[in-house]
C-alpha cells in the first residue's frame, strides 16, 4: 500500500508542479492536466479497495470507520476540486485544483498515524 501511496503522491506533486506553471502564466488547465487528474483519481479508487481489504484484517486497536472514512474521503477530494473549479475560470480555479492535489499526500499521513495508532 506504501508503494501505491507513494505512486499517487508523484502523480500529485508532478501535477501540482504543472498547476503552479499555469498560475504563473495565467491560463486555465488543459484537458492533458484533466486526463492526468483522472488518472490520479482512478488510482486512488484502487487504493480504496486495496485499503478496504487491508482494514478487514486491521488489528484490534485500529479505528476502523476512522480510517474507511479517511479512504473514503481521499477518493472525494479530486472530483470535488475539479467540479469547484469548472465553475471559475479564472485563477482561482487553478488554485483550487492545486489546493486539491496537495490535499492528497497529506491525507495518507493522516491514514499512516490512524494506522500506528492502532497497530
Amino acid at each position: 500500500m506504501k508503494t501505491l501511496e507513494l505512486v499517487i503522491t508523484a502523480a500529485c506533486l508532478l501535477s501540482a508542479l504543472w498547476l503552479v506553471v499555469l498560475l504563473v502564466r495565467d491560463r486555465t488547465p488543459d484537458r492533458r492536466l484533466l486526463d492526468v487528474m483522472l488518472g490520479v483519481e482512478l488510482l486512488l479508487l484502487v487504493h480504496l479497495a486495496v485499503g478496504v481489504v487491508k482494514v478487514a484484517g486491521a488489528p484490534a486497536g485500529v479505528a476502523v470507520w476512522e480510517y474507511v472514512g479517511y479512504l473514503v474521503g481521499v477518493v472525494l477530494i479530486v472530483p470535488a476540486g475539479v467540479v469547484w473549479s469548472s465553475g471559475e475560470k479564472t485563477r482561482g480555479g487553478t488554485a483550487v485544483l492545486l489546493v486539491a492535489l496537495l490535499v492528497v499526500p497529506f491525507m495518507f499521513v493522516r491514514l499512516s498515524d490512524i494506522w500506528a495508532a492502532g497497530a
